[in-house]
């Protein structure tokens, strides 16, 4: 009996390793069918983003950025597939409405965030018949936190307690990911050699009394 035991004892562990070994290659094969997939799939549907851009000759450019983003979501296995849509619709019948999976806009600079920006980050609110109030958030994405950072920022009038809540605002826009800054355009000037205190003076205040010729 002790015999059949021992043997019973080493029988067991062997079992378990082969079970382990198979399910080990049952994930294995999954993760191989998964990369070798072109698309992200999750409970059968394939992750795909309708990508609206304006067209016309005018927006080539944009259309070019476009479609940059999304060679780069396709390397990651996500699908975007651009649509263009008519440029003189395209702000009033996709962008602001909300008729988009992905779209492209821009915002100016502004030197003052906390009230500027506001309007861009804060959380859409119900209004009656049902309809958002979403002001300039197309993204319709935001939190009553954003929200409360950023009217603490608008009324504090201490420089580094306000930037300190700038950057807490930042952190949670951030986290939120309704929209992604891609870059930022630059501010391009030609001037003269002879002309002196003039350029791309950024969120700067242009000092006049320094403009002007060289001697």
């Amino acid at each position: 009996v002790a015999a059949e035991g021992r043997s019973a004892a080493l029988a067991e562990p062997a079992e378990l390793t082969l079970r382990a070994a198979r399910e080990a290659g049952a994930r294995a094969d999954e993760l191989a069918r998964s990369s070798a997939a072109a698309v992200r799939v999750k409970a059968g549907a394939p992750l795909s983003l309708r990508f609206v851009v304006p067209d016309g000759p005018h927006h080539a450019e944009m259309r070019r950025v476009g479609e940059q983003i999304a060679d780069q979501l396709g390397a990651m296995g996500v699908r975007a597939e651009l649509v263009e849509v008519a440029a003189d619709r395209y702000l009033t019948g996709h962008v602001v409405p909300g008729n988009f999976d992905l779209a492209l806009y821009s915002w100016p600079a502004s030197a003052f965030p906390a009230t500027d920006a506001r309007g861009v980050f804060a959380k859409p609110q119900g209004i009656p018949g049902g309809e958002l109030f979403i002001e300039q958030n197309y993204a319709r994405v935001g939190t009553d936190h954003i929200d409360q950072l950023l009217a603490q920022a608008a009324g504090e009038l201490d420089d580094e307690r306000r930037a300190e809540l700038l950057a807490k605002a930042d952190t949670r826009i951030w986290a939120a990911a309704g929209s992604l800054p891609l870059y930022q355009a630059p501010q391009l000037v030609a001037a003269s050699d002879d002309v002196a205190g003039v350029g791309a003076f950024g969120l700067s205040t242009p000092r006049y009394q320094d403009i002007g010729f060289r001697g």
